[in-house]
């Protein structure tokens, strides 16, 4: 009798099986909508974080550019990468085998809505006040962001065949700080980041 009072029970609360005989899995949420800027910065951490480039390649327009530092675009020979450039030096950090942890944390301003940037309809601006990127190597070795960064974002646009009610960022301004060597001490940039891993994936 004592046992079947708790079947009765979970029945009656919906949390015994399903028409199937097993119990109902419920998927884990990892990335939150992307209907405010805010949302996508947390879903970028996140991506990062659990190394998944179909989720951060989510965030990007079709329009989107990554600028380098003035530093790295001397080195590269570009000012700017495009969406495909970008998403694909990205998923060479992410899928790389000498990578073996990526830590981020971002902590960000207020929207800044009066851009003078020529932006699209519904744009607008939220800089990184303070960005902690670490990237461990399987070797030790430890490189770290920590430069401000900019991020624009605007709506999707049905004529681009993008959800009207979605984010997306459009512009990456990696910016530059005085006095910061580069691949000395573990300190790069985000931009040096993004493409230190070209070339490592089969």
């Amino acid at each position: 009798m004592k046992f079947i009072l708790p079947l009765v029970l979970l029945t009656m609360l919906g949390l015994g099986c399903d028409d199937s005989g097993t119990s109902p899995v419920v998927p884990k949420q990892f990335y939150a909508p992307p209907t405010e800027p805010e949302s996508l910065i947390a879903n970028l951490q996140t991506a990062y974080r659990r190394r998944e480039i179909p989720e951060y390649a989510k965030l990007l327009g079709g329009d989107y550019k990554f600028k380098f530092q003035p530093i790295d675009a001397n080195t590269i020979g570009k000012q700017f990468w495009t969406r495909t450039e970008d998403s694909t030096g990205t998923a060479a950090l992410f899928k790389t085998t000498e990578v073996s942890q990526i830590r981020l944390s971002l902590t960000y301003s207020r929207r800044d809505t009066t851009v003078d940037h020529s932006p699209p309809v519904d744009s607008l601006r939220i800089r990184i006040q303070t960005t902690d990127l670490q990237v461990d190597q399987t070797d030790g070795t430890t490189w770290v962001v920590d430069d401000q960064q900019d991020f624009f974002f605007r709506k999707g646009r049905p004529a681009n065949k993008e959800n009207p009610n979605h984010w997306l960022i459009y512009e990456w301004d990696d910016l530059p700080s005085l006095g910061v060597p580069r691949l000395s001490g573990g300190a790069v940039t985000w931009g040096l980041i993004k493409v230190l891993y070209e070339g490592t994936l089969p």
